[in-house]
């Protein structure tokens, strides 16, 4: 069964160690469930990037695979910061690091998410986003719900509309099929996180700052 994870500090300045450090100790806390590779996305250095990292294996495997990001600056603080973090238990495409969750729209990462059920529409979905152009990379359900976010995104945008981060991700749920608990987060709705569930389990847990 997958875990899912996902933190966010909200005018609480926490740097970038605290946060992966945060987002990693979650994902031990899911070790028990089972699962075959395990990854994060996390806010880059400028406002508009998502930073992805994924590894077949076990949470310590990704442990080291951020570790080893040379170019990671974990000192880097901010007021404001949304993260997501999972360990897959493969239903679709066999363990690696492409099939790894967070999964992403684009190879520009507009749009990320994190997921634990099955998306029982997913190859009908798959087969309408590219006909319009889409180009998948791994094997999963998952994806289809990343890029569907997309679509509809570039779609309210190309007839002037406007929508919420929470509208749209009502607007992506309303055409899934099956069980599922989701974490989505966007480069276009900074320090905003979306979560949403129907079938699976999720739990929100809020943490207010002391005055």
């Amino acid at each position: 069964m997958c875990g899912i994870f996902a933190y966010l500090n909200y005018l609480v300045e926490k740097d970038r160690k605290y946060i992966i450090s945060t987002l990693l100790n979650g994902l031990s806390r899911l070790e028990y469930r089972g699962y075959d590779s395990a990854g994060l996305a996390i806010d880059g250095d400028n406002e508009n990037e998502t930073l992805i990292y994924k590894q077949v294996g076990k949470v310590a495997a990704l442990r080291k695979e951020v570790e080893d990001q040379v170019n990671l600056d974990v000192s880097k603080s901010f007021l404001s910061h949304t993260s997501m973090a999972h360990t897959r238990w493969a239903t679709h495409g066999q363990p690696s690091p492409i099939n790894s969750h967070p999964h992403r729209s684009d190879s520009k990462n507009e749009f990320t998410v994190v997921h634990n059920g099955i998306i029982t529409n997913f190859k009908e979905l798959r087969t309408v986003l590219e006909k319009k152009g889409y180009t998948f990379e791994s094997d999963t359900d998952t994806e289809a719900i990343a890029k569907l976010a997309k679509f509809i995104y570039d779609s309210q945008k190309a007839q002037n509309k406007t929508l919420t981060f929470t509208d749209l991700i009502k607007s992506v749920c309303k055409e899934l099929e099956g069980a599922f608990a989701l974490i989505f987060k966007s480069v276009h709705f900074p320090n905003e996180i979306v979560a949403t569930r129907r079938g699976s389990p999720l739990l929100l847990v809020l943490r207010l700052k002391r005055s």
